[in-house]
């Protein structure tokens, strides 16, 4: 009788504490994050791609869905699918011969892929301290008509080259934030030298400030 009294009074704190644990668990989130103006160094807007403004293409709202597996208690591993509604082109009319020639405004979805590290630091009395790095691809589904005019010898259009082009990029992903039970506000910075808006190489950042909600638990 004493050994079924220990097992009744046992058995729900067991399975209490085992389901308040991440370690080997699972977590499905659904999130909000804003995206700030980029920054990168004011003369290399000169060099940028006449089709987009670089600035407006990466600021803004995104939703984020995501999945996370813990490992341990503490260290996990994520996967955050970003969707946005943006500029694809802005309306573009030149006349140089060298230029390139666009003349509408084009929104679209885009989409990115973020691939991220976490760890979670005990470090508050309510709540932990989130550290994450990790890789993003970003601005897929981006890919927009360009438009090329060949001019004769007397500088008159006599025919033109279409190609099909993308803004896609990827970037590293370093972020730091607050956990508190199934929530996480965090803030960080897509960095990344490997961007299509300019003609030489050039450090791109976004910094961005992101909400995520874990609302399954596997």
């Amino acid at each position: 009788m004493k050994n079924l009294f220990l097992i009744l009074f046992i058995l729900p704190y067991s399975i209490l504490a085992q389901n308040n644990s991440r370690e080997k668990s699972f977590f499905f989130n659904l999130g909000a994050e804003f995206r700030i103006t980029p920054i990168h160094n004011s003369g290399d807007q000169a060099m940028a791609t006449v089709f987009v403004s670089p600035d407006s293409q990466n600021a803004g709202p995104v939703l984020n869905l995501g999945v996370e597996y813990y490992f341990t208690k503490n260290f996990s591993l994520g996967f955050i699918s970003s969707i946005r509604y943006d500029f694809l082109t802005t309306p573009i009319e030149t006349t140089v011969p060298s230029d390139g020639t666009y003349s509408k405004i084009e929104r679209g979805l885009l989409f990115g892929y973020n691939f991220n590290l976490n760890y979670r630091f005990a470090v508050f009395k309510k709540g932990d301290l989130l550290v994450g790095a990790g890789w993003s691809l970003l601005n897929r589904n981006s890919e927009y008509v360009r438009t090329e005019p060949i001019y004769n010898e007397e500088g008159q259009q006599i025919d033109s080259n279409t190609f099909i082009d993308n803004y896609n990029f990827s970037a590293n992903r370093v972020s730091i934030g607050y956990g508190k039970g199934k929530s996480k506000l965090t803030m960080g910075m897509y960095i990344s030298r490997n961007t299509k808006y300019f003609s030489e190489k050039t450090t791109f950042m976004i910094p961005f400030m992101s909400y995520s909600f874990d609302v399954v638990k596997l």
